[in-house]
């Protein structure tokens, strides 16, 4: 019985651990590849619309098939094209990676654009519009609220 006792516990012990190192591993696997995705769209990349590109996160599967890449761009303009030319360099980009890292297999890449930016001002335009139909507030108001708090 207390072997069995013991063997459940480092089970229990271990079963935490297996679960968050995959997660870190992830996690640095993502940031590797948005490192030398941004360093190869802006160097080796001979378009230099492409240089432009901004890459703000990569999703990898966890069996490293996939990758999706987030990217921005500074410029509104241009924003299709410059889908058209990441599509068209994902191959390239894919077979720099191979040869600069070493890993196993290197994930088949899928551009996104982000659009996280551009929903947080929009979020920001709205919270302000509702901020100046909001009544003010008197000095007087405030001062109640502020000596209310203190006791």
């Amino acid at each position: 019985m207390n072997s069995f006792s013991a063997g459940a516990s480092v089970h229990a012990l271990t079963r935490g651990k297996e679960n968050s190192m995959p997660r870190f591993r992830m996690g640095r696997i993502n940031s590797q590849l948005q490192r030398e995705i941004s360093l190869i769209l802006a160097q080796d990349v001979r378009d230099a619309k492409l240089a432009e590109v901004i890459v703000t996160s990569v999703d990898c599967s966890k069996d490293l098939k996939y990758a999706k890449v987030y990217y921005t761009t500074i410029l509104e303009s241009g924003r299709a094209e410059i889908a058209k030319l990441l599509e068209n360099a994902a191959g390239f980009v894919r077979a720099t990676l191979g040869r600069r890292l070493s890993y196993r297999t290197v994930p088949e890449l899928t551009f996104r654009f982000d659009d996280s930016e551009e929903l947080a001002r929009e979020m920001d335009r709205v919270l302000d519009k509702i901020a100046e139909t909001l009544p003010e507030e008197s000095e007087e108001a405030e001062e109640n609220r502020d000596d209310g708090a203190g006791e």
